[in-house]
């Protein structure tokens, strides 16, 4: 009877430390190369903690269909000039452990491929 109650401590145990472990990739910044588009227009959004809207950039990766908001100061490296739309090659890093009161995301400027003034 002690050997099954040892036994199935044992399994509870094993079971328990594999769901409760950290998978390795989880902890590493995982860094890729992403064709960005930017949008001649522009948007606002209300920072966290703010009433005070602020003006940004649209972007949208490759293969997404929508823009989404991106601070002017988002893309490490890029200065937008309004009324111009860019096609962008960028090192998009999401952070393994990313500040609390902050994206998960960052962007570098690898390259213009495009701009047009529109």
């Amino acid at each position: 009877m002690k050997t099954k109650n040892l036994f199935g401590m044992l399994i509870l145990f094993l079971l328990t430390f594999t769901f409760t472990s950290c998978d390795k990739d989880d902890l590493t910044d995982k860094v890729e190369i992403v064709t960005m588009y930017v949008s001649a227009e522009t948007d606002t959004y209300t920072p966290w903690g703010s009433e005070t809207p602020i003006e940004c950039m649209l972007v949208k990766e490759e293969g997404n269909a929508s823009y989404s908001k991106l601070p002017f100061s988002g893309i490490d490296g890029f200065v937008y000039k309004k009324g111009t739309e860019y096609t962008l090659k960028v090192e998009k890093t999401t952070l393994a452990n990313p500040p609390a009161d902050d994206s998960n995301v960052r962007y570098k400027l690898i390259e213009i491929l495009t701009e047009q003034e529109k």
